[in-house]
């Protein structure tokens, strides 16, 4: 979508470099797909995405916020620019999303608003949006992001739900609600669910139950099952464990849905610089990746990348794209192409990014954050977000003695808000623990997930390790600071001795619903029951 040109994909300049398009050697498997930042695209956009894909998704332009701002005021020019221009150059359009807890107007569910009015809001919306785009649109993501990450017991899929608006307003029912609305409005596009961090067990076997029951309870709605498809996002890093990938793959195939990896990208990166280490491993994680998916090929719908290059990515500042912010084809580009050699080229180059440690002196301070014994702890920045709002950052500083770790936590920028009843949606900060430093892809005695927002109210993970910990909380504006006694379960600590350890600082957005979530060191987004992304913390007596 060149400038001047509303409804068409005009063919740019001439490519940097004459490659074989990735759309070609996947046409046999799978769609091929990218996303559609704005209506207007550069000369450099249009090449990369009609030359390599074969499918495409707005990555803004049809959720609902811009399609109705206001109740019954539709916007659709916008949109219908872009899904007119993708069709007249032979591609495929994928909706995304008809329901959503973000970037959704507050009117169609505010505190107020009756259940039932929310429910037709819900349905008028999902059944006239559909139906508009009914016979150019092959697939939606009908809801996004529905489930909570890492739910502590997934065989109850309600219960595992996210508080959102949507929930509160109407209740669990609202997932059937969106999808038969959405069946009314075009019976014959593929329905998705759509959601992040599937390639943790727990959020994924929620996914598969609530779908398999869904399924089961609605048969036939237009002739088929109520709900066509899985979308698992693939925001991932180089931390990223690709058999739990396979494993969510497997697990929603059998349920004899679609499956489509609907917004990949792999962080590798800082600060908008790659290294040429960095650069062949992400590449390597890229190739297996797309090992996997071939596999699956029968299963698969479309692979769908998040950025047509890394200077438009909503992670740019950790270029995870295939292609650098000149559209030059990066190593990652190669991984996807040809798998199998790529990685046979580059076995050396699949390290997994570099795990920062820190430090730890020994002391026992006091937890109001007064004490000169913290003056000497170095700090550890906890700045990277795993989400696209940049919201609350902060800093940590940690000591030791002989039974406990001490952590302090300062958190700027916060919107302090607990309102809702699910304490990860709320203003606070997590710690995890993994005390051998066993790196592992579940918890084992001694690990643990320790959570205090900021009017100093815990929460844990699992429920054990409450026993010994104390907390304290201040907060003045939109600052506030945490400090943990976290006693030692399994180990007795020693000068030199490794022990596994993040934080992370939870940002929630004023009606709410947590928005951004920031990280020490690992960005797996599987934290909650996975250490092996976690840093390292060095004990020095």
């Amino acid at each position: 979508m060149p400038s001047g040109s509303e409804d068409s994909m005009e063919e740019g300049v001439a490519p940097p470099l004459r490659i074989t398009p990735l759309k070609t050697v996947y046409e046999d498997d799978f769609l091929i797909g990218n996303v559609v930042p704005r209506q207007y695209l550069s000369e450099d956009e249009t090449y990369v995405l009609t030359t390599h894909h074969s499918a495409a998704t707005a990555e803004n332009a049809m959720k609902p916020q811009p399609l109705q701002p206001d109740k019954g005021n539709f916007k659709f020019e916008q949109a219908d620019a872009i899904v007119n221009a993708v069709l007249a150059a032979g591609m495929k359009m994928h909706g995304h999303t008809l329901a959503w807890h973000q970037q959704s107007p507050t009117w169609m569910n505010e505190e107020g608003v009756s259940r039932e009015e929310a429910i037709e809001n819900l349905t008028t919306h999902a059944r006239t949006v559909a139906e508009h785009f009914r016979g150019r649109v092959i697939s939606w993501d009908v809801l996004n992001e529905a489930i909570n990450d890492n739910p502590a017991n997934p065989a109850d899929w309600r219960a595992s739900l996210r508080q959102s608006r949507w929930y509160q307003t109407i209740g669990p029912d609202y997932v059937e609600i969106v999808f038969r609305a959405a069946r009314e409005g075009d019976p014959d596009a593929m329905l998705y669910y759509n959601d992040y961090n599937l390639d943790n067990r727990n959020k994924a076997l929620a996914v598969y139950n609530m779908v398999k029951e869904l399924n089961e309870k609605y048969p036939n709605v237009g002739g088929r099952p109520l709900i066509d498809g899985v979308g698992m996002q693939g925001h991932y890093s180089l931390q990223t464990n690709v058999t739990n990938v396979e494993d969510s793959i497997k697990r929603f195939g059998s349920l004899g849905v679609e499956v489509s990896v609907t917004e990949l990208d792999v962080q590798a990166g800082t600060d908008y610089e790659l290294t040429e280490t960095q650069a062949i491993s992400q590449g390597v994680l890229y190739a297996r990746l797309f090992n996997v998916f071939k596999k699956y090929a029968e299963t698969i719908a479309r692979v769908t990348m998040w950025g047509l290059n890394d200077d438009s990515s909503w992670r740019s500042e950790r270029s995870p794209t295939m292609f650098d912010a000149e559209f030059q084809p990066k190593p990652a580009f190669f991984g996807a192409l040809n798998p199998t050699v790529f990685i046979a080229q580059n076995q050396k180059g699949g390290s997994k990014s570099a795990v920062k440690q820190a430090q730890v002196h020994y002391g026992t301070p006091k937890l109001d954050g007064n004490d000169a014994l913290w003056d000497s702890a170095p700090e550890i920045p906890v700045n990277q977000h795993l989400t696209a709002w940049q919201g609350a950052t902060g800093s940590a500083k940690v000591l030791w003695d002989d039974k406990n770790l001490y952590v302090l936590v300062a958190v700027h920028n916060a919107v302090m808000n607990k309102t809702n009843a699910n304490p990860r949606e709320q203003d606070s900060v997590e710690v995890f623990i993994d005390e051998n430093n066993g790196k592992t892809g579940a918890f084992e005695k001694g690990d643990g997930q320790y959570r205090v927002n900021f009017d100093n109210e815990a929460s844990f993970n699992p429920a054990s390790i409450k026993s010994g910990f104390t907390s304290v909380a201040f907060a003045s504006g939109a600052v506030y600071t945490v400090a943990m006694r976290i006693p030692f379960k399994t180990i007795k600590p020693a000068n030199g001795t490794v022990v596994g350890f993040d934080i992370q600082i939870n940002g929630a957005s004023p009606q709410g619903m947590r928005q951004s979530v920031a990280m020490w060191n690992d960005l797996s987004g599987n934290s909650a029951g996975d250490t092996s992304g976690y840093g390292t913390l060095k004990l020095m007596k």
